[in-house]
């Protein structure tokens, strides 16, 4: 009986600590989240329930203006499958710009895909910030010289106050790069067609060459026809005619620098001031 009693015991025990620490978890778990997004701004959402892709707080622009840039993002997500976002802030708090872009994209669930492809142009008026965080394949897309002047061409506009002017020039430059990206990744008939001439053109000059060296030679009816002096051995010496060497492939780089936000995700970019 004191067995059983001890069985009993146990099996409440565990039918009590299994509910807590499952509660333990989850409680854990929202207020990790909670911490990572705490003081940034609330995204905005579509009637669809969508992500809306211009956010601006700061009130640069007009809403006639944010719903162009918007339907113009729209296509160019549906077309190249990399989020484009804008967002516009008073402060940063106690963020960077870096960080609060990241922070921004990441816990409000932005990007395309499963990697979250995508780029963020972040404005904060109290510093005057402009940052460009790229995430998941948008981190090749838009290497660090692209980044540098994306930065460089909307500060021109930035410093002006023509604040739709600079995100009209974010979304062009953005759309160019996604489009090269993307007609450099498929092969197309028109390449097949190319390479397949180049390479035509190259056999032909080839075979050409040999059949130039070819045209003075003709037979001969005796060795002795190859050698007008005949055969002197003047000079005689060892000479290695193999060699073991060793080579190293040098990896050419390709997109930007990377960093890693407070939710762990890679992401690149750059930023300044204007």
């Amino acid at each position: 009986m004191p067995f059983r009693n001890n069985n009993n015991l146990i099996r409440k025990s565990f039918g009590i600590l299994i509910p807590l620490f499952i509660i333990c978890v989850l409680a854990f778990g929202g207020i990790t989240a909670k911490a990572g997004s705490e003081g940034l701004v609330e995204p905005i959402y579509t009637e669809d329930g969508s992500l809306y892709p211009v956010i601006d707080y700061a009130d640069l622009i007009s809403d006639d203006e944010e719903e162009y840039l918007a339907y113009r993002i729209y296509d160019i997500q549906n077309t190249y499958d990399s989020a484009l976002v804008i967002l516009t802030i008073d402060s940063t708090g106690t963020r960077s710009a870096m960080e609060y872009a990241d922070d921004f994209y990441d816990y409000n669930g932005y990007g395309m895909g499963e990697k979250h492809n995508g780029i963020i142009m972040l404005i904060s008026m109290e510093n005057r910030d402009v940052w460009f965080g790229t995430t998941g394949s948008a981190i090749k897309t838009f290497s660090d010289d692209d980044i540098d002047d994306l930065v460089y061409d909307c500060s021109y506009y930035l410093s002006d106050g023509n604040y739709y002017a600079a995100f009209e020039k974010y979304v062009d430059e953005c759309e160019a790069e996604l489009k090269r990206e993307y007609e450099a990744s498929i092969f197309t008939p028109k390449k097949f067609y190319i390479c397949l001439a180049i390479g035509c053109v190259l056999g032909a000059l080839v075979l050409l060459g040999f059949w130039l060296q070819l045209i003075t030679v003709s037979p001969k009816d005796s060795a002795s026809d190859y050698s007008s002096g005949g055969f002197k051995l003047t000079n005689k010496s060892d000479t290695f005619i193999r060699s073991t060497i060793s080579k190293t492939k040098i990896e050419k780089e390709s997109g930007s620098s990377t960093h890693s936000g407070s939710s762990g995700t890679s992401h690149g970019g750059g930023g300044g001031h204007f």
